[in-house]
């Protein structure tokens, strides 16, 4: 039975990441773009525009990775917490891995391309350039990747 306890949490904390990474992603691209998520969803799923989608989904992935390693984390020999201080860990690891990540995507696209804020979301939105929205998403993932080894 101690396995089936194992598995009723394990899949509770996967669907709270899961909960945790949708709402933080979509603040992300609203925040990144400038858009409300009706604007951003109509685009991706009528106007078929790649780099949003590129980017949102990307969002999602970097979040992910937060999430599981910050969960993962705050589950070691020497610690045993309880839920609220297991999900104030994540909590705490997740949201600054999402502030270190957009800050740090907005200073790479300008060091790299010369990009200012402002000039990305033009090229996402406007432009509809794939490539800015891979770079910008993948820089994202990149560095919530720093912030995972960091925690791990």
């Amino acid at each position: 039975m101690e396995w089936l306890s194992d598995v009723m949490l394990t899949t509770g904390m996967v669907l709270f990441g899961t909960a945790i990474a949708l709402v933080l992603s979509v603040v992300s691209s609203m925040a990144i773009l400038k858009q409300s998520w009706p604007e951003i969803r109509r685009e991706v799923v009528d106007d078929d525009s790649a780099a949003i989608g590129v980017l949102t989904g990307t969002l999602f992935a970097a979040v992910c990775a937060l999430v599981g390693v910050a969960n993962r984390q705050s589950i070691t020999p020497i610690w045993d917490p309880t839920l609220a201080e297991r999900v104030s860990f994540m909590l705490g690891w997740v949201i600054y891995g999402q502030v270190v990540s957009f800050v740090l995507c907005y200073a790479v696209n300008f060091v790299l391309f010369g990009l200012t804020p402002a000039r990305v979301r033009q090229e996402l939105v406007d432009d509809r350039n794939p490539s800015i929205a891979a770079v910008t998403g993948l820089v994202y993932l990149g560095v919530s990747m720093l912030v995972v080894f960091r925690i791990f």
